[in-house]
């Protein structure tokens, strides 16, 4: 019986409510779901939020100021004028005990030596180098996410495949039963029956613990709740048909991160050299208070006012240089990982290569050997009852049909699995 109608007749005793879950349904609530691609997207916003706040510094600050404060005295001016005219001195109380402010000021850096665009340029890598992050978390998740579906699948099928063993074994054991009752069978070929249907149904049972626990963990990947899903073993993306990449790809998300985090490093090292220069800020403001520039009065009085302000460092403890070399340290360490994730990635891209090969080969020889266990089931189902071949025979040939239907599953799985993490070492960004 071809694997095609196995899986027909397992569909059909499966329940109404079972719903199929494709791959790329999946991968679809890996992205909307899954813990570790929501915190890369939070870390994302996050780095854009502080873009925004790095632009803002080209942008004039407005200011509202108010003040109010009481004096227990009152100024006091105090004018010898004995040496102009005798006896002439001016001792007097100005204005009130009381001042009141307010006022509205408009600054503006209108040179920071370069400061401003150089953070800007740094969160743009960082944001950058997000983007990249989160690219990367999204591949590996969505690679794990095959893997688990392949498991899971084939499970599936190896259930299917023990079901069928076990009603097979089933079949044959009332016939065997119906002829001991008859006198034309043997106690023993009887008892044989059915520990070999024993041992089918121990077989399915574990194969039906695996599927369910692959269930779980594939559920718990995605965040999903429906009990009902089971994988859809006629959809599955189909692996043979894209072409196999041949070389690595350097463009790939893990590096690009790396990259852009080595370029925030020197937009800070140049911000750090350009604070050699002075910076400029200019202000306009208006005020409005009591006693105002007018101190003999006791009125209310508004004025404007205009400055600049430059500021140059001269010494600062040799802290920028030693800010420098640290910089210097990380951007070391950044080349040194970037190297090792690339060794990595051509390591498992070659040991990837290999598994396909190996794989395929498998595969092959998984195919051929169904094909004669099919032919050899088939013979001495015939040569049974002809008389001419032992029922033990004709059992085993059914057992061994079954694993090399397995095998035949696991073959298959093991060529996806491998062509995937190829994919995933080539740099492919995996798209179900």
């Amino acid at each position: 019986m071809r694997l095609g109608c196995l899986f027909l007749i397992a569909l059909a005793a499966l329940p109404l409510q079972a719903e199929l879950l494709r791959l790329s349904e999946a991968q679809a609530q890996l992205f909307k779901n899954n813990l570790d691609i929501l915190t890369a997207e939070a870390e994302l916003r996050k780095t854009h939020d502080e873009l925004d706040a790095a632009n803002s510094a080209w942008w004039p600050s407005l200011d509202a100021s108010a003040s109010y404060s009481y004096l227990t005295e009152k100024n006091r001016i105090h004018l010898d004028m004995s040496s102009v005219l005798p006896g002439l001195v001016i001792d007097r109380t100005l204005g009130a005990n009381d001042k009141a402010d307010f006022g509205l000021d408009l600054s503006y850096p209108l040179f920071t030596g370069f400061s401003r665009y150089y953070a800007v340029a740094g969160r743009k890598e960082a944001a950058a180098g997000k983007q990249a992050l989160l690219d990367a978390v999204k591949n590996r998740a969505s690679l794990a996410l095959g893997l688990l579906y392949f498991q899971w699948e084939l499970s599936y099928k190896q259930t299917v495949l023990r079901t069928t063993l076990v009603e097979q074994l089933e079949t044959y054991t009332k016939q065997v039963a119906a002829q001991r009752e008859a006198g034309s069978a043997l106690q023993s070929k009887l008892l044989d029956a059915r520990a070999r249907l024993q041992l089918a149904r121990v077989d399915l049972a574990a194969a039906a613990d695996q599927t369910d626990s692959l269930r779980r963990e594939f559920m718990s990947l995605i965040l999903a709740k429906d009990p009902s899903l089971m994988p859809d073993t006629a959809g599955t993306v189909s692996l043979d048909t894209q072409p196999v990449p041949k070389a690595v790809k350097t463009e790939r998300p893990e590096i690009v991160a790396l990259d852009h985090a080595a370029a925030q490093i020197e937009r800070m090292r140049a911000a750090l050299r350009y604070r050699h220069f002075p910076s400029l800020y200019g202000l306009a403001g208006l005020r409005y208070g009591r006693p105002g520039l007018n101190m003999g009065a006791d009125e209310y009085m508004g004025y404007g006012l205009f400055g600049v302000q430059l500021k140059w460092n001269l010494f600062d403890g040799f802290r920028m240089q030693a800010d420098d070399a640290l910089l210097q340290r990380q951007i070391d360490f950044i080349n040194i990982e970037r190297t090792r994730v690339i060794e990595t990635i051509v390591r498992t891209f070659e040991l990837a290569k290999r598994q396909v090969t190996s794989a395929a080969e498998r595969l092959s020889a998984s195919k051929a050997a169904r094909e004669a266990a099919r032919a050899l089931t088939a013979d001495l189902k015939n040569a049974l009852a002809a008389g001419t071949v032992t029922a033990t025979e004709y059992l085993d040939a059914l057992v061994k049909q079954a694993q090399a239907e397995l095998l035949v599953e696991q073959a298959k799985t093991h060529k996806k699995s491998a062509l995937l993490k190829l994919w995933f070492a080539a740099g492919k960004t995996l798209k179900y």
